[in-house]
């Protein structure tokens, strides 16, 4: 890890996933299946900052984990991979999802999200903020109520002190308020979102969507790879598209997380957009290779691997 380096800074959504391995999905009352693995992982935020380390960029996490087993295990995972929690703290309940993933790669998540006080921005938080080359934030993180003042606070002074700010809205911003969800896509530079989301964040075309809020929107396409539209190029049609790469698919869960790792990583390295667009399906490509995500997002060996085999002109 380069220490020269100003660290990512992700807010929030710290999970304990109890991944489940089951031969096949729906699960159904009565029928009972025998599981091939069961295991517990970090999850949520923490697929996103492991997968950044995974590529040798610093990351730091801010928000909050349980003063559980739950919390105390997960930290505990977390910092074995390299990810500074200088910013988290232990109060309240743990996030917790249990994720039943069927032999073809189907998943399910149930979830609950962890119980406590609000927390508030304090100094430690600040220094953070102040020390971060950017700032990341996921859906999720504005439905767990005791974050959202947090959240929102850490994107504000993002803000005022010109720090790229990036957002991955996630099926949940459904049940976000209005009033959130605007004052998130106001101070947001980048949106980093799938096809299926789209319609949740947004009634208006993409470049309606810049011309009010962010400077990018990058649409994640699954295995069809990613499409990017630039707010200085307010066309119908993207920027630039990007192909996936066809790999055998085990699991696709964390495959979006490790996307945005990869492609804010490299766009801190300050290499093209293009090269940040195929740095990004390529870590999504070596995921969907794995089961589960947390310690089993991709190394930077299986990313290289994944580089090679497609031909890819990128130096990592």
């Amino acid at each position: 890890m380069n220490s020269q380096l100003a660290p990512i800074l992700s807010v929030g959504d710290l999970v304990a996933d109890l991944i489940v391995s089951i031969p096949s999905l729906p699960a159904q009352a009565g029928q009972h299946q025998l599981a091939q693995d069961i295991r517990l992982e970090p999850g949520g935020g923490a697929n996103f900052l492991i997968a950044g380390v995974r590529l040798g960029y610093p990351m730091t996490a801010i928000g909050v984990l349980g003063d559980d087993d739950w919390g105390q295990q997960v930290a505990e995972l977390m910092q074995a991979e390299g990810v500074n929690l200088a910013g988290v703290r232990h109060a309240g309940t743990t996030t917790q999802v249990i994720v039943l993933v069927s032999q073809t790669g189907e998943h399910v998540f149930l979830g609950k999200y962890g119980q406590g006080s609000k927390i508030e921005a304090g100094q430690a938080e600040q220094r953070l903020i102040e020390q971060s080359g950017a700032i990341f934030c996921a859906g999720y993180t504005l439905r767990e109520t005791r974050l959202v003042d947090l959240t929102l606070e850490t994107l504000r002074q993002g803000k005022q002190r010109g720090i790229p700010l990036f957002f991955d809205p996630g099926p949940h911003l459904k049940d976000v308020s209005p009033e959130i969800k605007q004052a998130v896509l106001a101070l947001v530079d980048t949106i980093l979102v799938t096809e299926a989301e789209l319609p949740l964040l947004t009634s208006a075309t993409i470049p309606e969507l810049l011309r009010h809020g962010p400077s990018h929107v990058v649409v994640k396409r699954g295995a069809a790879g990613c499409a990017i539209w630039s707010a200085v190029h307010p066309a119908d049609e993207p920027l630039l598209e990007s192909p996936g790469y066809p790999v055998p698919v085990v699991d696709t869960s964390a495959a979006g997380d490790s996307f945005d790792a990869a492609f804010i990583v490299a766009t801190l390295w300050g290499w093209p957009l293009a090269d940040c667009a195929r740095l990004a399906n390529a870590m999504g490509a070596a995921k969907v290779q794995k089961l589960g995500g947390g310690r089993n997002v991709p190394t930077l060996a299986e990313v290289r691997q994944v580089i090679s085999r497609f031909r890819l002109d990128l130096k990592i």
